[in-house]
């Protein structure tokens, strides 16, 4: 490979930089549309952010964070609770990204200070806090108090500051009946201050965890704008493959025929958008440039990474060829939902046999659940990237053959 190859612009697996975040401009207006009112008026507000898993949930709000601090200075704390089944680690976490703003000037020293009083160490650097030894109970204290913490923390803030608050990967604390009352007490508090709060709240987790949530206290949805974060607009994806090839010198020798199948394939997730990109662009690396051939063979490429990085646990449990045929032939025929009387259409009389056996297998390892009415005979594929993958891997077969055929 040249030396002077660029480097990838494409970030398979991890969270997109700010800098090369694309599309959701709706839902991100949903968010910064309240901005001017939290500064100006100091009234918190709530956001709760649900999307299946590779919709680029983190990514988007990384955008939002960064936009809401260069735009209206809103300091950020962005933690993740990466499971954390109670409030006292919720709250440790908190602690612990309050302090590390601390070392950037942003927040009052004179609350700081206290917190610093009963803390034994603090790593700037760091990783976390740890408390002395005879004062155990300040997070249970802090946890108690948590509303006057915050109005004291906002009286102590520069002026025209403000907190943006997100906490992602809720899922620890979604069957929490504490966390509800206790986040429902925090929220009411801070509705009737009457002190200036410029503070935002964002929580994420995954769409069922929220509903979760909502059933063990039903007053928990009303607290919130909830906003769903959904596969991408084909226009989005577009400008997203155009703009990161461009920006790297990597031409399209054909145009909108090499564009088509990246957009059609990526099927609006984020999470696969980022491994066809990455797949093609070394694809493309002996000349710089695209064409349809170097497409496929990098969305082969991505079809055999997203089986490795993303789907392994769940492909190693699926030891039945008629299994992996069925799940083919949905991929083929785009049935992401299907009902079960139009499926047997496209199978052999043996896959027809063993299909009530894998709708159940399926079930079984949260590939596919049922929709619709209960015994509608209607399912579909949990996530669009189960579903995604089977129809790269089809395409991936049926090119295969015709190549063999060809000889």
């Amino acid at each position: 490979m040249s030396q002077d190859f660029p480097e990838s612009p494409f970030e398979p697996g991890r969270p997109v930089s700010p800098d090369n975040f694309k599309g959701r401009k709706e839902d991100i207006n949903k968010i910064i549309k309240y901005l001017p009112k939290v500064k100006n008026q100091g009234a918190p507000e709530h956001f709760f952010i649900t999307g299946k898993r590779g919709m680029g949930k983190t990514s988007f709000i990384n955008y939002v964070s960064r936009k809401a601090e260069d735009d209206f200075q809103m300091i950020p704390i962005h933690i993740n609770n990466g499971g954390g089944k109670t409030i006292d680690e919720l709250i440790q976490k908190l602690l612990d990204g309050l302090l590390k703003e601390f070392k950037k000037d942003y927040l009052g020293k004179s609350v700081i200070d206290k917190i610093l009083n009963n803390i034994n160490e603090f790593k700037v650097a760091g990783t976390g806090v740890s408390l002395k030894d005879n004062d155990t109970n300040l997070i249970h204290n802090i946890k108690k108090h948590f509303a006057d913490f915050l109005i004291t923390t906002c009286k102590e803030l520069p002026e025209d500051y403000g907190i943006f608050i997100v906490v992602d990967d809720l899922n620890g604390l979604s069957d929490n009946e504490e966390f509800t009352d206790w986040y429902k007490g925090l929220s009411e508090t801070l509705l009737v201050n009457e002190y200036h709060m410029p503070v935002v709240f964002t929580l994420i987790s995954y769409p069922h965890e929220f509903e979760k949530l909502c059933s063990i206290n039903e007053s928990f949805s009303r607290m919130f704008n909830l906003i769903e974060i959904d596969n991408l607009e084909d226009n989005d994806i577009e400008d997203f493959f155009t703009t990161s090839f461009n920006n790297v010198g990597i031409e399209f020798e054909d145009g909108y025929n090499s564009i088509e199948p990246m957009v059609y394939f990526s099927w609006g997730m984020p999470l696969i958008m980022q491994q066809i990109g990455d797949s093609i662009f070394w694809n493309a690396q002996d000349n710089l440039k695209i064409n349809e051939s170097i497409v496929f063979s990098g969305i082969t490429d991505a079809t055999d990474e997203l089986a490795k990085k993303q789907l392994k646990s769940k492909l190693n449990k699926i030891r039945s060829d008629t299994y992996i045929d069925i799940f083919l032939k949905l991929g083929e025929n785009r049935l992401m939902d299907f009902k079960k009387s139009d499926v047997k259409n496209i199978l052999t009389n043996g896959e027809k046999r063993a299909f009530n056996d894998f709708l159940k297998r399926a079930k079984d390892l949260g590939i596919i659940e049922s929709i619709g009415r209960e015994n509608s005979g209607e399912y579909g594929f949990v996530n669009r990237l189960y579903f995604t993958y089977f129809m790269m891997l089809s395409e991936q077969k049926k090119v295969e053959k015709e190549q063999l055929n060809a000889k």
